[in-house]
């Protein structure tokens, strides 16, 4: 038996084991965004993303008012989300649901904040335009217009099934 591994056998199984798992991830992310079309009340659709068309994504679901990108560093399983033109019942609503989920339970030395998402009446300041927020690691931003009475939520690198369970609370009193 050859061990060599550059042999022509060894090339051609890495080859096929890369191409499976690629394989898999863009099929892991097609599902994921019919995952979220179904959080979303069936409403949405799957499309191909091309290179310099927003984040690097195996494909995105795209609904009105709400865009996701599942991201191509992970296994068709994490996901950039942007939420626009929320009023502030929603959003709060989205806060209030993810914060509770997502608590913090590393040690003393973690730099998350107790409370990451911004309040609604930091947003309310004339002249702030995006509030960046922190649990673990910078998750987003939300940003509010001047003069707009409503708000856009980008969430940089979540787990589809947090992207989901955001989408049934937003959908939760329409």
């Amino acid at each position: 038996m050859n061990t060599n591994p550059t042999s022509d056998a060894m090339a051609t199984t890495f080859r096929s084991a890369r191409d499976s798992a690629r394989a898999a991830a863009k099929a892991t992310a097609h599902v994921a965004c019919l995952y979220l079309i179904e959080a979303n009340g069936g409403r949405g659709s799957v499309h191909e993303t091309w290179k310099g068309e927003g984040p690097d994504s195996w494909c995105q679901m795209a609904a009105p008012g709400i865009t996701a990108h599942i991201l191509i560093e992970s296994f068709g399983d994490r996901a950039r989300v942007v939420f626009r033109a929320l009023t502030d019942a929603e959003y709060e609503r989205i806060r209030v649901g993810a914060e509770d989920r997502n608590a913090c339970y590393h040690d003393e030395g973690c730099g998350c904040d107790d409370a990451p998402w911004p309040a609604l009446g930091e947003l309310a300041e004339p002249g702030t335009s995006e509030v960046g927020f922190r649990n673990c690691e910078v998750r987003g931003q939300v940003a509010r217009a001047a003069g707009s009475s409503t708000l856009d939520l980008v969430l940089d690198d979540e787990p589809v099934s947090e992207v989901a369970s955001l989408l049934r609370l937003l959908r939760a009193d329409r």
